[in-house]
């Protein structure tokens, strides 16, 4: 996690105006109010959920109910704060499409606080990769969940957190601001790569 760093982060945002193209702001906030409004986690939302994550993405989602109640406690575990393991995620993964970046998403929208997303940009950002291998790695998520929660945790963070939430009618976690800011810088190079 050596390419996520506060500096880098205060550095990236202020090499421009983060939200001048950013369209998911709207869509963002109904989204998590949705997820958040469910009070009983039931099978039917398993299926919601995935079809509303996969919803902004180009691939078709795939669910697997094979482990539906396993996959509904450790849904409702995250939800209320606590951790999930590196086997929970697993059984995640394999009911949404076997994607970290589509579990990611599910956890995140059912926590903000604890999961961040991570996606094609956000591992390219990180790792300075142009392909996408290893963004299926466990592993690596669980130790970016960590740097995000690090990184809010630092002096000099309030700053940087500001100067995104200043852009929004409502409340977003540090995981948001980090997402925002390496999506957008991610964006804007592969933008200036294209001839």
């Amino acid at each position: 996690m050596e390419g996520l760093t506060l500096e880098r982060l205060k550095k990236d945002v202020g090499d421009y105006e983060v939200l001048s193209s950013y369209t998911y702001k709207r869509t963002y906030l109904e989204i998590i109010t949705f997820f958040q409004e469910v009070n009983t986690l039931k099978e039917s939302h398993l299926i919601l959920f995935a079809q509303i994550i996969y919803g902004s993405m180009p691939t078709m989602v795939n669910i697997n109910l094979e482990n539906k109640e396993k996959v509904l406690i450790i849904l409702s575990k995250a939800r209320n704060g606590i951790t999930i393991t590196f086997d929970e995620i697993e059984i995640i993964k394999e009911y949404i499409n076997n994607s970290l970046v589509g579990t990611s998403k599910l956890l995140h929208f059912l926590n903000p606080k604890t999961y961040a997303i991570w996606d094609s940009r956000i591992h390219r950002y990180i790792t300075g990769k142009q392909t996408s291998y290893g963004i299926g790695n466990i592993k690596t998520y669980i130790a970016y969940l960590n740097k995000v929660r690090d990184i809010s945790a630092m002096d000099g963070y309030t700053e940087l957190h500001q100067k995104i939430a200043m852009n929004f009618d409502y409340i977003i976690e540090p995981s948001r601001v980090m997402e925002i800011i390496m999506f957008q810088t991610d964006r804007n190079n592969q933008g200036r790569k294209k001839p």
